[in-house]
């Protein structure tokens, strides 16, 4: 039995460093959610006004932010399962300028903000119709959100389910 007990450390370690210690320094990955930014880089705001202009209601806006965002997460961003291990340099990226121009890795959670950020600036979204979730996915906590459309929640997960091919609706766990 005694031979189990460095095990038991190890694991109960490195969970609380990747489930508690990396959820309060890592920007984005909080235990509190988003908060709008007060200013817009032009970029942004460029894109809330393109998207309202090709939207109807809330559905078609979101359909169309999560379109602009799996755009960027694949072409732009490179986002992948795979760099995640690697590119850990990339957590801190915290400025909504940087991450929308740069042509570099970036993780779910700002990933995530960028979508937040297009929804709430919008006129079809607040912040309360936004929800931060936190799941696991291959050894480490995974970001994805849910958006209230109309009555029901909808997941948006572009860095999980969305580079799998999965469409707007659902969210990546466990593994894969």
């Amino acid at each position: 039995m005694a031979y189990l007990y460095p095990f038991i450390a190890v694991g109960a370690g490195y969970f609380f460093v990747v489930f508690v210690l990396l959820r309060l320094t890592v920007p984005f990955m909080g235990f509190n959610g988003f908060k709008p930014p007060k200013k817009l880089p032009e970029e942004v705001r460029k894109a809330v006004v393109y998207l309202e202009g090709k939207s109807t209601d809330q559905q078609t806006y979101l359909q169309a932010v999560y379109n602009l965002v799996m755009k960027k997460t694949l072409d732009q961003w490179r986002h992948s399962r795979f760099q995640a291990a690697t590119r850990i340099h990339r957590l801190a990226v915290r400025d909504l300028k940087e991450i929308w121009l740069t042509q570099d890795f970036i993780y779910c959670g700002p990933i995530n903000f960028v979508v937040f950020v297009l929804l709430v600036k919008s006129k079809y979204f607040t912040d309360k119709d936004i929800r931060v979730k936190h799941v696991f996915l291959n050894f480490v906590p995974h970001q994805y959100l849910q958006v209230k459309v109309g009555k029901k929640w909808v997941d948006v997960d572009p860095a999980g389910s969305g580079i799998r091919k999965q469409p707007l609706g659902t969210h990546a766990s466990f593994f894969g």
